[in-house]
């Protein structure tokens, strides 16, 4: 985290949670609704890739597609960004954004994914930072990965009816 200031915060069932610093990220200052879709339809990595660099493409002054394609195949390359359960987390850092991006999806159909755990993923979110922006990646890699963990978390992902239901369990 950006400071070693610790609060008590309360997580989506209510229990206090320790590690919440004010001046952290949070996801909500980088997700737009009109990037969160449910029951995306596609048949492998790389066309989910394509669609969620689709997604992050329509930042305004933000990469072009062929720039975040290439930087998600790329960084995939090094390894698997399936974070088991179902779960992807398909990431990186890109030239001249102007700040972090991210994009979500819950697929129509589980996909295989290589996942360490062998479960095909059904839930990606997608996260672009500007290259120079380390510290605030791994932050909010960390505040996913933690949100993923949350008991009941996942389970409230797979009942939401709509994307703006979806997105406001990451608010």
């Amino acid at each position: 985290m950006t400071s070693s200031a610790t609060d008590v915060a309360h997580d989506i069932d209510g229990a206090e949670t320790e590690g919440v610093v004010d001046d952290a990220p949070a996801i909500s200052d980088f997700l737009r609704d009109d990037r969160v879709v449910i029951d995306l339809d596609v048949s492998s990595r790389k066309r989910l890739f394509e669609q969620m660099a689709k997604l992050v493409s329509s930042a305004d002054d933000g990469p072009g597609l062929d720039t975040i394609l290439r930087t998600l195949t790329d960084r995939e390359r090094l390894g698997c960004t399936g974070i088991g359960n179902g779960i992807a987390l398909p990431h990186g850092r890109i030239e001249n954004l102007v700040e972090p991006v991210i994009a979500i999806a819950r697929l129509k159909h589980a996909i295989d994914y290589d996942a360490p755990d062998g479960v095909p993923v059904w839930f990606a979110v997608c996260l672009m930072v500007p290259s120079e922006a380390h510290q605030t990646h791994l932050e909010l890699l960390a505040i996913l990965a933690t949100r993923f963990s949350t008991p009941g978390f996942i389970d409230q992902l797979k009942q939401s009816r709509t994307a703006a239901e979806l997105s406001a369990h990451f608010r």
